[in-house]
C-alpha cells in the first residue's frame, strides 16, 4: 500500500535524526514521552468542569513521575490557563514541558484558525512566549489543520492517533514520526501496538486492563519514540464522573480508581526495556535539528 500524499516524509534525513537523537554513550536507546491532555474533566463530554484538577493529587502524580526520572510534557486548552492557575504553577514549577491544546477543546473545530490563534495568544500571555507544539482535541487533525500549524509557526504536532480511533480513517496514518507533504511541521503520532493498532494510552489500558496491556507491550516491535497520553480524569476518581452519560460512564467506570497505578505499572515496564524518557518538545527539536 503506498503512503497518502500527505503524510510522506518530505524530510529525507528524518528517521536518521531519530537514531541520532536516542543516541547516548554510543549505544542506542529508545525513547519514551509522557504526555498529559490538560482539559475539563472528560473533554468535551461535559460543560466544562474542573474537578479533577486537584492540586495536591497532581502534586503525588509529579512525585511517581519523578520517582521513574519521567518528565512530564503538557498539552493545555487555553482558556483553562486562566481557569486554574493554581494546578498551572504546580506543573511549572516542577518543569513541565508545555504546549497547546487548541482554545476551548470544542469537538467540532478541533484546528479551525480561531481555535489555534485563540489559544496561542492565551499560552503566550502565561508563559511569556508562543507555544511550539499542538495537539487536537480528540486528535482530530485535519491536512487543513497541519497547513494552519505550519503557518503559524508551529514545530510540530501531536494530534494523531494512527488506529480506529476517532475514525477508521485514521488507519490510514503512519504511527511513525513524519512531516505533511510540503510542509516544515512534524507530526508525532501518538503511539499504537498490534494487533489492531491499539492506542498507547491510560484511558485505554483502564478500558482493556493493565494485563492485557502489559502482555502485548512486553512482546511487541514498540514505536520509536513511544508516545502515551493521558489525562487527570483518568488518573483518580472525580465527583464529575456522575454527570456522565451512558456510554461514557460504562466506559469510565472501568478501572476508575486504578488509574495511578496502571501508570506506575507502565512507567516500569518502560524502565525495564531500556527506555530512555524525554520530552516530546526534545524529539520534535532533535529531529528538526533545533538546539535544546
Amino acid at each position: 500500500m503506498s503512503t497518502p500524499p500527505h503524510q510522506r516524509l518530505t524530510s529525507p534525513g528524518l528517521a536518521g535524526s531519530l537514531g541520532r537523537l536516542v543516541a547516548g554513550g554510543g549505544a542506542v536507546s529508545m525513547t519514551a514521552c509522557i504526555t498529559l491532555d490538560l482539559e475539563p474533566d472528560y473533554g468535551g463530554r461535559l460543560a466544562p468542569t474542573y474537578t479533577a484538577w486537584d492540586a495536591d493529587r497532581v502534586e503525588g502524580l509529579l512525585a511517581l513521575l519523578a520517582a521513574h526520572g519521567a518528565p512530564l510534557t503538557v498539552f493545555v486548552v487555553g482558556e483553562s490557563l486562566s481557569a486554574q492557575p493554581r494546578v498551572i504553577e504546580r506543573l511549572r514549577s516542577r518543569g513541565a514541558e508545555f504546549h497547546l491544546h487548541s482554545f476551548s477543546h470544542n469537538l467540532s473545530q478541533p484546528d479551525t484558525l480561531d481555535e489555534i490563534r485563540r489559544g496561542a495568544t492565551a499560552f503566550e500571555a502565561c508563559f511569556g512566549r508562543r507555544p511550539e507544539g499542538y495537539r487536537a482535541p480528540e486528535g482530530r487533525i485535519s491536512p487543513a489543520g497541519w497547513s494552519r500549524l505550519d503557518d503559524e509557526g508551529f514545530l510540530f504536532d501531536s494530534s494523531v492517533f494512527p488506529s480506529f480511533w476517532p475514525a477508521a480513517r485514521y488507519l490510514r496514518f503512519s504511527p511513525r514520526p513524519f512531516r505533511p507533504e510540503g510542509r516544515r511541521l512534524l507530526e508525532l503520532p501518538i503511539s499504537t501496538v498490534t494487533p489492531g493498532r491499539l492506542i498507547v494510552s491510560l484511558s485505554w489500558m483502564k478500558l482493556l486492563g493493565w494485563e492485557f496491556y502489559r502482555r502485548l507491550l512486553e512482546n511487541a516491535d514498540l514505536p520509536e519514540p513511544i508516545v502515551f497520553d493521558m489525562h487527570l480524569h483518568d488518573l483518580w476518581e472525580t465527583p464529575s464522573f456522575d454527570q456522565l452519560r451512558a456510554p461514557w460512564r460504562w466506559i469510565y467506570r472501568r478501572n476508575r480508581g486504578a488509574g495511578l497505578r496502571i501508570l506506575e505499572a507502565f512507567l516500569g515496564l518502560l524502565a525495564r526495556r531500556g527506555h530512555r524518557l524525554t520530552t516530546l518538545g526534545a524529539v520534535a527539536r532533535g529531529l528538526a535539528g533545533v538546539p535544546c
